[in-house]
């Protein structure tokens, strides 16, 4: 590894393998920053690549597909190599990874890594993840990520809040104007009713009294 803490000697893939990881075990901090890379066969370098998380293949969970990215996933694609960089770790975040290559007519290729978050800072461990150990900076910019998600959350709540009072005032409103449109309708219709109960006794021709 070099003093940037890059990963000088990564395995070049065999023919018949299309993705291979770096390190089939990775250890790394709470709050540190890691990286992984999976390099692949170079034929493969148009088809969409993708960072998923389960311990079986098949049902892991898809965190990333390339070029996308999430706020704490980066995703880069050189064209031979697949890099994941993933931001202000917990330990939450401990368990099994697979990098993968999505192919239209046959099974994805993947090859996956188990991924260790230890409380402690420094030591080997740091130092093959990601060259450098805990630091003020990273506390304060992970905190300060942490703090616009919160944010970010908190004003989707509010945002769905008044989508929901105002649904409910819009529904309130329909009701009491559909209630006051029947209650007119009767009175009208009793009013109709009446008047013309009014006008068939009007109309009402008197029989003629006969003598006998």
């Amino acid at each position: 590894m070099d003093k940037a803490g890059t990963f000088c000697c990564l395995p070049v893939p065999e023919p018949g393998d299309a993705m291979v990881m770096d390190e089939k075990v990775k250890e790394s901090f709470v709050l540190d920053t890691t990286s992984a890379t999976c390099s692949y066969n170079a034929h493969y370098k148009d088809h969409p690549k993708f960072w998923c998380r389960g311990y079986f293949r098949d049902y892991c969970t898809i965190i990333a597909f390339t070029p996308n990215s999430t706020d704490r996933v980066a995703l880069r694609d050189t064209g031979s190599q697949l890099i994941i960089t993933v931001s202000c770790l917990t330990k939450e975040d401990a368990g099994w990874y697979w990098c993968g290559i999505q192919r239209a007519f046959a099974r994805d290729d993947m090859d996956s890594t188990e991924l260790v978050v230890t409380d402690s800072t420094g030591g080997l461990a740091s130092d093959l993840w990601s060259g450098k150990g805990l630091s003020g900076n990273k506390t304060r910019s992970c905190k300060a990520s942490r703090v616009v998600h919160k944010v970010d959350r908190s004003r989707m709540s509010i945002l769905i809040i008044c989508i929901l009072i105002t649904g409910l005032g819009a529904i309130f409103i329909i009701s009491h104007l559909s209630k006051r449109r029947r209650s007119q309708r009767s009175r009208r219709g009793k009013i109709l009713a009446r008047s013309q109960k009014t006008s068939q006794a009007s109309f009402v021709i008197p029989t003629p009294l006969t003598s006998h």
